[in-house]
C-alpha cells in the first residue's frame, strides 16, 4: 500500500500540532506514520487512553518495555527489523529529555528515519526535531520495504 501522505507532508502536518500524551507523543508519532504507510494503526487499542507520561509508561511496562512493545506492535502490522534504516523507517533511538545536576538524561524514544543519517523525533518542548544519527543513536529500526 502506498503512503497516504509523503514523509515531508506527514512531518509538516505533525509540526502544526501540540504535544499531548495519548494524542501527540513519541508513540503516536510513530504509529501515525505506520498508519499512513499501512492503513493500520498499531496502537489503536491504547490511542487516547492515557493523558500523562505516567499512564503511558504503565502501558509500556505491561507490554514488557518500550522496545518489546514497539517490536510486537510493529511486527503485527508487517514491519521487519532492519540494520540499515532508510527514510520512512520506524526507529527507537536514545534521545535527551532532561538535564539533572548538569548531566543530560537520555532514554529510548520513538522516531522516524528522515534519511540514512537523519532522524525525526517529536518533543514536548520543541515539537519536531530532526538531528543526525550521531545525536540520536538508533537502538532498533523497522521497515515496511
Amino acid at each position: 500500500m502506498a503512503a497516504l501522505l509523503k514523509l515531508p507532508d506527514y512531518l509538516e502536518q505533525v509540526s502544526k500540532q501540540k504535544w499531548k500524551p495519548g494524542v501527540l507523543d513519541c508513540g503516536t508519532f510513530m504509529a501515525g506514520w505506520v498508519e499512513q504507510l499501512t492503513g493500520i494503526d498499531p496502537i489503536a487499542d491504547v490511542r487516547g487512553s492515557y493523558a500523562s507520561e505516567r499512564q503511558f509508561m504503565r502501558i509500556v511496562r505491561r507490554e514488557g518495555g518500550l522496545e518489546a512493545s514497539c517490536r510486537s506492535r510493529l511486527e503485527r502490522v508487517g514491519a521487519t527489523e532492519t540494520a540499515h534504516p532508510e527514510a520512512g523507517d520506524i526507529l527507537l533511538v536514545m534521545a535527551p529529555y532532561a538535564v539533572r545536576k548538569g548531566h543530560v538524561q537520555s532514554r529510548p524514544t520513538g522516531a522516524i528515519a528522515v534519511s540514512a543519517f537523519k532522524t525525526a523525533v517529536v518533543t514536548s518542548d520543541m515539537g519536531i526535531v530532526i538531528a543526525g544519527t550521531n545525536r540520536l543513536p538508533t537502538l532498533r529500526a523497522w521497515t515496511f520495504r
